[in-house]
Formats: structure tokens, C-alpha cells, sequence
């Protein structure tokens, strides 16, 4: 259980090894248990539970290929677009980049 020992001033709630690997088996537990829940609901929302094995093994095959090919493509490109897009306000509203400028003696 629970022993209370004084730290200093203020009283801490320690707790002995056995509690602490049996909060750590509980929560390992907890995320495993999350992380089935959320493979249900793909399964569920992509309706490929009704499918044969085979047909599953290449369903996700695609999808995580697609899944991949968006994040590298917005890996990518949307760093150089945000880039575009900034110079291109830049210009319209007046600020001009540090090369434009002359100096006046």
C-alpha cells in the first residue's frame, strides 16, 4: 500500500516497488488496450473486417502506402509553399526582402 514519509517540510506519498511495477503492468496494460480499440475502429470504419485475409493484408498494404506517400509529400512540399506564400504577402503588402533595398549615403 501507500506509506507517507516526510521530504523535507512537505509530507510525499511514496509508493513501495511491487505498487509501482503494478501500475506500470496497468498501464502498459491501458495502452495496449487503446491501441486495440483504435485498430477496432479502423477495422469498423474502413469496413475491412468483412474481408478475407488476404484481402486485408492488401488493403492495409495500400492504405499505409498512401498514408506514407501524403506525409512525405507534406513533408515536402508544403515547407517550400508556406515559403511562397509568405514572400508572396510580403510583396503585397509593402515589406521588400533586405536585397531590394538600396543604401543612401
Amino acid at each position: 500500500m501507500l506509506s507517507m514519509e516526510k521530504a523535507g517540510k512537505e509530507g510525499t506519498c511514496q509508493q513501495s516497488p511491487s505498487q509501482n511495477h503494478w501500475n506500470l503492468a496497468m498501464d502498459i496494460k491501458r495502452v495496449k488496450d487503446y491501441i486495440y480499440w483504435l485498430y477496432y475502429q479502423y477495422l469498423l470504419i474502413t469496413c475491412s473486417y468483412v474481408l478475407e485475409p488476404w484481402e486485408q493484408s492488401m488493403f492495409h498494404t495500400i492504405t499505409v502506402t498512401v498514408f506514407a506517400m501524403v506525409l512525405y509529400t507534406a513533408y515536402v512540399f508544403v515547407p517550400i509553399h508556406i515559403r511562397l506564400a509568405f514572400e508572396f504577402f510580403s510583396q503585397i503588402f509593402g515589406v521588400q526582402p533586405d536585397s531590394t533595398v538600396s543604401v543612401v549615403n
